[in-house]
């Protein structure tokens, strides 16, 4: 048998278990104006748990819109670009000026006060939308989720585009169009979709700044962090880590805080109790087993970390996320 050895990147995007489905597929002619609302509303509305995100997209396969936020415009979406909103927050989507803004419920619901239905349909303009939610059973310490911006902009088509990426936008788009937007094809490219769009995003912008995105692109700290994902259990030290990749404890803390902006000992912590969370939600394994499997030999020493870091107990937790 040949052994899988995920990069950290994809070990959590494995993590994040993510599905989607799509929402809205419309065309609207200017002007026009959607509110979408806010995480805690679309999760009442799909009635999904609280340990689920919900992160709204938006791809636009003609046309343009501006996104905003409480009237600051976050970003322009254009043609065969996709907009994915981590932060949860409210916003609208709209072009052109003096538009009633329509809330995205009364749209899902039918209702749309005030519009022509020839404005919405017309094929031969305007701009065309596939919108929908991308879902995240993922545990709260998930290093991925906490690098994503409030906004995140992709091409889909180009010269520079991500090829996987580029295929599964014309594909959903393709099954949406001819009325498939639930079907198994669908829901399995949403998923692809979704990956592909956090990875082009990585591999475009994510190591302009300090993060986990630059943090796996460095020479030294990614190796490292590589370790920490595939041996979460090891008596992991700052010197231990330092040895792995040739270099001074001191040098190695610096640099690993330079470029993720925690510290080394901090993420093993988090990156332990992620893995503790995934164990507690999913398997039977008792306190002393996932304890031990994430470098705690002592229960009571894993309990008071856990709680720590994710602000309940590991028994509590556990319970409140096992299907009554």
């Amino acid at each position: 048998m040949i052994e899988r050895t995920p990069t950290p990147f994809d070990d959590a995007l494995e993590d994040l278990r993510i599905s989607g489905s799509v929402l809205l597929y419309e065309t609207y002619l200017p002007p026009w104006a959607i509110d979408v609302p806010d995480e805690a509303f679309l999760k009442r509305l799909l009635d999904v748990g609280t340990a689920t995100r919900v992160l709204p997209f938006h791809l636009v396969r003609r046309g343009a819109f501006h996104l905003s936020q409480e009237g600051h415009e976050l970003a322009r979406v254009e043609a065969d670009e996709i907009a994915i909103c981590p932060a949860g927050l409210a916003h609208r989507m709209a072009l052109g000026a003096g538009a009633k803004p329509v809330l995205m419920t009364d749209v899902l619901q039918g209702r749309n006060p005030g519009r022509d239905p020839a404005t919405v349909e017309d094929r031969s303009g305007g701009t065309e939308l596939i919108c929908g939610v991308f879902q995240m059973r993922s545990t709260p310490m998930n290093p991925m989720l906490a690098a994503l911006p409030p906004v995140l902009t992709v091409k889909t088509t180009g010269a520079d585009a991500n090829p996987l990426l580029a295929h599964a936008a014309q594909m959903l788009g393709l099954e949406v169009a001819n009325g498939r937007r639930g079907s198994f094809t669908a829901l399995r490219l949403l998923e692809v979709f979704c990956a592909e769009a956090i990875r082009s995003y990585r591999e475009r912008q994510g190591a302009a700044r300090p993060g986990w995105f630059k943090a796996l692109d460095d020479a030294r700290i990614g190796p490292a962090i590589e370790q920490i994902h595939r041996r979460p259990g090891a008596p992991w030290t700052v010197a231990m880590l330092a040895d792995t990749v040739a270099m001074s404890p001191s040098r190695f803390a610096a640099r690993f805080r330079e470029t993720t902006g925690e510290s080394a000992m901090s993420y093993v912590a988090s990156w332990r109790m992620n893995v503790a969370c995934r164990a507690l939600q999913e398997s039977d394994d008792g306190l002393q087993e996932i304890a031990a499997s994430v470098g705690y030999q002592d229960v009571a020493a894993f309990s008071r970390a856990f709680k720590e870091i994710v602000g309940d107990s590991p028994s509590r937790w556990r319970a409140g996320r096992r299907p009554s």
